[in-house]
């Protein structure tokens, strides 16, 4: 009979502790899967607000939704669950509640004290995309990827009326001050506004040309701001006859967000030029910037009493600033893209890889979450990425073409104190012609083995790009790959959950099996070959006991796909990352019997 291997909740800490002091903070422990000793990131950032009263911000990730302390910055509370990503958030007028709408199809609300959800709401059938109270609490507004809004009864969550009329996802809906009126903002570039009792359609817009991310009223709720991917914030009178009110303003990028100052005269846009513009309202000049974000600036909300304002990056933070003298009150960190590759470095540390919407490759620390760099050259060859055991070499590769690209990340990539962004590619690689789907080094970093689309894994030799075998076997598309340290055996992972465990001198099958949960996300030796960690597209992480029979034992679940695991050095934690933007760490030392 198969025994199960477990994994030993009674770690010291002080071992996982040692590997970055960014562990010590108590919101790395919060609400974590069973079995798991702590979390590096908090989910990449896909909306935020600031509490009624100015003191609290609610961000929503990945994982979950994180409460701050505005002023100084401090995690507060994580409202979380098996209920996949929060798209959006929303407070309720006096501040007992937030509205949540997720990648699962559902909109929440939660009770902030307690944690708890009170109601569950369910009839779309796309993600939740947006989410609004109205003014008085009662009603809650929320656009979807079905093309449709809903508006329910907020205390009750009966459906009042669905309206219709989108040929894309909505992205952004918005109540007017006074709750008569409701906008909502879509993919196909197309505003809507609604009376919010009748459900009937009072004005449409059509005069932008790509997706609408953002809406704003002014506080008197008579003139309605749209920021879009087109390169425009535009402003609309809602006085009859309804009207654009002056040219669009002009960005010169796609912009993201857009939030009128609770007194109307000010007006802020996030775009993908890294900065936070001021503008006039009414004039819609821009007449300032501010800049200090690293990276595309999608999310901005003004404070109720208008003293701050705050604006989310895909540099991993959010931001306060204090909106008369332009300067910034603090910081919440943590928040970064996709992970897609992890390594150690230096002291044990764990550096990481990935990507967040824009399809940029990014390089960061992982127990600060700083970014370190952002590699450009990469962008369109995302899909997969590996490091080199050394940590010298990255390799990035897309499911588009067999285009696989090396740079070298070791010139003051590592060292805070020097040039984050100098690398320089080290050559471009070919392989597996119809897309590649998994990328790994071997130990001596001569070898790059690449899986694809059409099963076949390539063994390449990196300094001349020479191929020096073609593994043939796999009956789906190659979604993982690792090599065993002493770089003898190669186990690759299928998109039909099979596992193969190849001589990887000789290119002979030895071993396979059959897992019966989703794809293989990815996998990982530990370096004595005991230990062979295998991720799924579920967010499963299963550890076997390579060298006897091969037991199983379920440890985890992400709320998305596992995209890398890495064990440290001796083997006692594994490290998993996942494209919901968090790692988690695991005590691997097997319980004794």
């Amino acid at each position: 009979m198969k025994k199960m291997l477990l994994l030993s909740v009674s770690i010291v800490m002080t071992a996982v502790l040692s590997l970055s002091r960014a562990f010590a903070a108590d919101y790395t422990k919060w609400h974590l899967p069973e079995g798991a000793e702590a979390r590096l990131g908090k989910g990449w950032i896909n909306e935020l607000e600031f509490s009624p009263d100015g003191a609290q911000l609610a961000v929503g990730t990945t994982i979950g939704i994180w409460i701050y302390d505005v002023h100084t910055g401090k995690e507060l509370k994580l409202l979380t669950g098996d209920m996949g990503s929060v798209k959006a958030v929303a407070y309720s007028p006096l501040g007992f509640y937030l509205v949540s709408g997720y990648s699962d199809r559902t909109v929440r609300v939660w009770d902030i004290s307690t944690g708890e959800v009170m109601i569950t709401l369910t009839g779309h059938t796309g993600a939740i995309h947006t989410v609004d109270f109205s003014p008085d609490g009662s009603i809650i507004a929320s656009g979807s990827a079905d093309k449709t809004i809903r508006l329910w009864h907020a205390s009750t969550g009966e459906l009042m009326s669905i309206l219709p009329g989108y040929e894309g996802t909505v992205y952004t809906v918005k109540f007017s001050p006074d709750g008569r009126m409701l906008a909502g903002g879509s993919e196909d570039a197309t505003l809507r506004v609604w009376r919010t009792g009748t459900g009937e359609q009072m004005y449409e817009f059509t005069e932008h040309t790509e997706a609408i991310q953002s809406l704003a009223f002014s506080p008197g709720g008579l003139i309605l701001a749209s920021a879009s991917t087109d390169g425009t914030v535009q402003f609309w009178s809602l006085k009859e006859p309804a009207h654009r009110l002056f040219p669009p303003t002009q960005h010169d990028t796609p912009v993201y967000a857009v939030s009128f100052s609770p007194d109307g005269n000010t007006f802020a846009t996030g775009s993908a030029n890294k900065a936070i513009q001021l503008g006039d309202a009414t004039t819609g000049r821009l007449v300032s910037t501010l800049e200090g974000h690293k990276d595309s600036v999608p999310k901005i909300a003004f404070s109720p009493d208008g003293s701050t304002f705050a604006s989310g990056s895909l540099d991993g933070t959010v931001r306060v600033w204090d909106t008369r003298l332009h300067r910034e009150i603090s910081q919440m960190a943590g928040h970064v893209g996709r992970v897609k590759a992890l390594v150690y470095v230096e002291d044990n540390r764990i550096r990481a890889s990935g990507e967040a919407f824009d399809g940029k490759l990014r390089l960061w620390d992982a127990g600060s979450s700083r970014e370190l760099s952002i590699l450009p050259e990469h962008t369109g060859l995302t899909h997969v990425a590996a490091f080199s055991w050394d940590s010298k070499i990255l390799a990035s590769a897309g499911n588009s073409d067999g285009t696989t690209l090396l740079s070298d990340i070791a010139g003051g990539v590592w060292d805070d104190l020097l040039d984050v962004n100098r690398h320089q590619r080290v050559s471009t690689l070919k392989g597996n012609e119809h897309g590649i789907t998994a990328l790994a080094f071997s130990p001596e970093g001569t070898t790059l083995a690449s899986g694809g689309l059409d099963g076949k894994i390539h063994l390449l030799d990196i300094n001349t790009g020479r191929s020096l075998k073609t593994l043939k076997g796999p009956e789906s598309s190659v979604t993982a790959l690792a090599f065993s340290a002493t770089g003898s055996l190669l186990v690759s992972g299928e998109s039909n959950g099979t596992v193969r465990v190849w001589n990887a001198l000789t290119g002979q099958e030895t071993l396979d099996f059959k897992i019966l949960a989703g794809a293989i996300g990815a996998l990982a030796f530990s370096r004595d070959n005991r230990l062979l960690a295998l991720g799924d597209s579920e967010g499963t992480i299963r550890l076997f006991g390579f060298e006897r029979e091969l037991d199983e034992t379920i440890v985890t679940r992400h709320t998305r796909k596992i995209t890398a695991l890495m064990f440290s050095k001796n083997g006692n934690i594994l490290a998993s990352g996942s494209e919901d933007g968090t790692i988690l760490l695991w005590d691997t030392q097997i319980g004794k019997r």
